[in-house]
């Protein structure tokens, strides 16, 4: 299994406090948020990473390998990160789809134990829900009585969503030509600037994609600088 990571982004909305570093080299207690995901994918037994990096990317490509080894690291390039989003950025990391893979994005921090709950092999790709209630702006989830994942976005019915997707999900093999396909669906029909999710929501219609809750365990998107306070809080 390998870890993809989507690390191009900018982060506008934390430039005051990362005076200008890519955000995922924001510290959280003694190690960046970067350096938390890759000791939790090892943790979970993940060794493979590819990485897309966009934004300052030959800073973060050497902040990563403060800690891996090149031959375990894949670097890809979104040459456009500032005109385009997750989806984009997805698609250029899709001849990467060889084997079953662990999705997120750079700006998540959580615990090893929550990767251990899609880890483990499954019939199912399987995506991480917290499980709330959502306002209109979270990436939430409308599931089945089996927790088939019906349809996953932002634009839906909050009183038929059962939570919000965390931005973690391991998509097994069956699933990836299907996937890729969708993703390249997304970048023909003007999608460049979307999130990942709506070719997510296409492969619902497909497959059986499982929602797993969270449970008790914490994770955070740090987009905003209380996110980074509460992430601090949490996991210094």
């Amino acid at each position: 299994m390998k870890a993809i990571i989507l690390a191009a982004g900018v982060g506008k909305r934390l430039r005051e406090i990362s005076r200008g570093m890519p955000k995922s080299m924001l510290q959280i207690g003694s190690s960046s948020i970067m350096h938390h995901q890759i000791r939790s994918c090892q943790q979970a037994g993940i060794e493979n990473f590819v990485f897309v990096l966009g934004y300052k990317k030959e800073l973060l490509q050497d902040h990563i390998l403060e800690i891996l080894a090149p031959g375990n690291t894949t670097f890809i390039t979104n040459p456009v990160y500032d005109k385009t989003n997750t989806l984009y950025s997805l698609w250029l990391a899709r001849q990467h789809f060889t084997e079953e893979f662990i999705y997120f994005n750079s700006d998540v921090i959580f615990q090893t134990e929550l990767l251990m709950k899609i880890v483990p092999q499954s019939e199912f790709s399987q995506l991480l829900i917290e499980d709330k209630i959502c306002g209109k702006e979270e990436v939430k989830v409308i599931v089945s009585d089996d927790m088939r994942i019906l349809e996953i976005g932002k634009e839906l019915d909050i009183s038929r969503c059962i939570g919000e997707f965390i931005g973690i999900g391991k998509f097994n093999q069956q699933v990836l030509n299907r996937f890729s396909e969708h993703l390249q669906t997304g970048v023909d029909t003007g999608h460049q600037n979307n999130y990942f999710e709506y070719a997510v929501n296409l492969l619902a219609g497909d497959f059986h994609l499982q929602a797993v809750f969270t449970g008790d365990l914490p994770c955070i998107e740090i987009d905003f600088p209380e996110d980074l306070l509460q992430a601090r809080k949490l996991f210094s």
